[in-house]
């Protein structure tokens, strides 16, 4: 009996190690979450960070909707604001929610759907410092039904 709780020790063990392994890429995660899953146009999230060396970065946009979305697609716009706070990179950008033949839901889960989406794949910040993201909603409604989150994640590259 007490090999078997060496066994069992080392099994969690390996267990932890595999777990934090796999977001050792991680450099900032944040999710900013919608009263009610309604995304005003006038609520605009932001997220900061930090960049402590001039290696390239991968930034992805996490965005949660409902089944009952009513549009296929997402149009947002990011814009990357550096220390001062001037702009120095933005783009308007389509996230495809469901397949525009079947309607079927990309993303994954069941009845709400996460899509992460490489906004920018290898991103060499100019310097050191803190930076921010503010991601605005560009679609025809002021307030966006079936939208519970929009997040942002910044990771070293994988070598």
């Amino acid at each position: 009996a007490r090999e078997m709780k060496g066994v069992q020790w080392l099994c969690l063990l390996v267990l932890v190690i595999t777990i934090s392994a796999c977001d050792r890429h991680k450099i900032y995660e944040e999710v900013y979450d919608f009263e009610a899953a309604v995304w005003n146009m006038d609520t605009i999230p932001e997220f900061e960070f930090s960049i402590d060396d001039n290696q390239p970065k991968r930034i992805l946009l996490n965005v949660r909707n409902s089944i009952d979305f009513k549009s296929q697609n997402l149009y947002l716009t990011y814009y990357l604001l550096n220390e001062q706070g001037t702009e120095i990179k933005s783009e308007l950008i389509n996230i495809q929610l469901f397949d525009p033949i079947t309607g079927k839901p990309s993303g994954k889960g069941n009845s709400i759907f996460q899509h992460e989406v490489e906004i920018l794949p290898a991103y060499t910040f100019p310097k050191t410092g803190a930076y921010k993201i503010k991601v605005a909603q560009y679609m025809r409604e002021a307030d966006l039904q079936e939208v519970p989150s929009v997040g942002i994640r910044v990771e070293e590259i994988k070598k």
